[in-house]
């Protein structure tokens, strides 16, 4: 008698890797106490520093990908999936502390002259940006942080290599 299997895309599986910590993260175990005025802020979450540094990596390559194609108009049907990658996983990481001045101060780099020079730069910093995220999940405290940051260093990977 023959069985179904379920088939699951890379994308999906990547989709399901991503949603999950963040469905799960929306639960709240305990009622949210309320701090006396006056009281010192509470310490920082031990992630939320590895979340601001993935943060601000993900939106200096942003910055980068973004002058590139402001710079060389032919590359941006090229990089808008790029573009639209980066927007999921700053979603993804969005725990409501990063504010909309976060992205100030963010310099990219000076695009090279040349679109193909400009592409394989970005190729290499996308490549860079996949180490840090890597490196960042092997920081995480939290499991579903580590994978969700596993995850998109994997996916940076995969759509260096096609």
């Amino acid at each position: 008698m023959p069985t179904s299997r379920l088939i699951t895309s890379r994308r999906t599986a990547i989709a399901l890797v991503l949603v999950a910590p963040l469905t799960l993260s929306a639960c709240e175990l305990d009622p949210p106490t309320t701090a006396p005025p006056g009281s010192p802020p509470p310490a920082p979450v031990p992630d939320a520093q590895v979340v601001a540094s993935a943060r601000k990596a993900i939106l200096l390559m942003v910055a980068s990908v973004e002058a590139a194609v402001t710079t060389h108009r032919r590359l941006g049907l090229e990089l808008s999936p790029w573009l639209a990658l980066h927007a999921a996983h700053l979603e993804a990481l969005d725990d409501g502390a990063a504010d909309a001045s976060e992205s100030n101060g963010i310099a990219a780099e000076i695009p090279a002259p040349s679109a193909a020079i400009a592409r394989e730069r970005l190729l290499a910093q996308e490549a860079v940006l996949a180490g840090s995220l890597a490196d960042a999940a092997r920081q995480a405290a939290s499991g579903d942080l580590a994978r969700a940051l596993a995850s998109m260093s994997a996916a940076l990977r995969q759509r260096s290599i096609a």
